[in-house]
């Protein structure tokens, strides 16, 4: 019997142990997009008109394509026009003929103004309306602030889409118009109301970006709030999504490369993650059980329960503090 070299035993064991690496984490990935599910329906939505907001890139895109393929009409809320006429092209260019209207509008949710003038807007032109899609939002690192001088996370995340919701209430309530907001896992996970530093830049002591994650928690908050007032509300969590999302952390080249094989294994595209946008959109029903109240939101396609522990106090508190601060917002820049 001829000898083998230990050198080649040892090559031929590292590459059946690399094999086996790789093997084993693609069928990880292809476990996780099972679990993450996927919206199979996809029956005619024409004749419904949703707006969605940021749709001209990352989750809203994706939700914007996937409905108006289906033949919906789609108002496309953008700051940028020029990113809104953009990303119409290019849904132009992936969907088929016969597919439904894209109608672009300008909207900044870090300015009173623009939420108003929009809403005006959408009452002039638009004569009944099936969905509102709270989609945009942001996390920066350095403090930033909206045009009432309202740090960008409360401004923004939250304060702009409650403003946008009560200047379209009566129709929205009318009309049975579908509400969505897009929370995140991330109310679970240290975050609190701060009412004494409501609206402020704090710097706290933590890794995370905590006025992000407590932004998510009043837009779960706030969701609860709008179910109990009669709205026909459904939040969801898109899952961490592979998104230009964190553009303002300025990732650097290398930050790519080390970070690349975790961003395939564990993060959902901006496809995956708009799943849940639309079947909040489309699909998901509430129940006297199940409901943003009682702490159910839409996540891998299907209802689950928060862990956060709500209160009613805290709801309640927000809500008027939210009030307050559109009532007396300081004049902006």
């Amino acid at each position: 019997m001829p000898l083998i070299p230990l050198e080649v035993t040892l090559s031929t064991a590292g590459t059946a142990a690399a094999t086996g690496l790789l093997g084993s984490i693609v069928l990880l990935r292809l476990y996780k997009l099972r679990k993450w599910g996927w919206v199979k329906s996809n029956f005619s939505l024409q004749g419904k008109t949703f707006i969605i907001t940021g749709a001209n890139t990352g989750l809203g895109y994706e939700a914007t394509k996937a409905l108006v393929r289906r033949e919906a009409t789609v108002v496309m809320a953008c700051r940028n026009m020029a990113k809104a006429n953009a990303a119409i092209a290019q849904i132009r260019s992936e969907v088929c003929e016969g597919a439904g209207a894209l109608l672009p509008m300008e909207l900044d949710l870090g300015s009173f103004r623009s939420i108003r003038q929009f809403a005006s807007e959408v009452n002039r032109t638009i004569p009944s309306l099936y969905c509102l899609v709270n989609n945009a939002g942001l996390a920066v690192r350095v403090p930033e602030y909206t045009q009432e001088n309202y740090e960008v996370h409360f401004g923004v995340n939250h304060l702009g889409q409650f403003l946008l919701v009560d200047l379209l209430k009566e129709r929205l309530l009318a009309e049975r118009t579908r509400v969505v907001v897009v929370s995140s896992r991330m109310h679970e996970i240290e975050a609190e109301i701060d009412f004494a530093n409501l609206g402020r830049w704090v710097e706290y002591e933590s890794r995370l970006n905590r006025l992000y994650n407590n932004s998510k928690l009043m837009n779960f908050y706030y969701a609860r709030e709008l179910y109990k007032r009669g709205f026909n509300v459904h939040v969801l969590c898109p899952g961490l999504c592979h998104t230009d999302f964190f553009r303002h952390y300025e990732p650097k080249w290398y930050h790519y490369l080390v970070f690349s094989p975790i961003v395939w294994l564990l993060l959902r595209s901006a496809e995956q993650g708009a799943q849940n946008i639309i079947f909040a959109a489309t699909e998901s029903e509430t129940t006297p059980d199940r409901n943003p109240v009682r702490g159910f939101f839409v996540s891998n396609v299907k209802m689950r329960r928060s862990k956060f522990h709500f209160d009613e106090e805290t709801s309640i508190r927000l809500w008027n503090e939210s009030v307050r601060a559109i009532e007396n917002a300081p004049k902006g820049k």
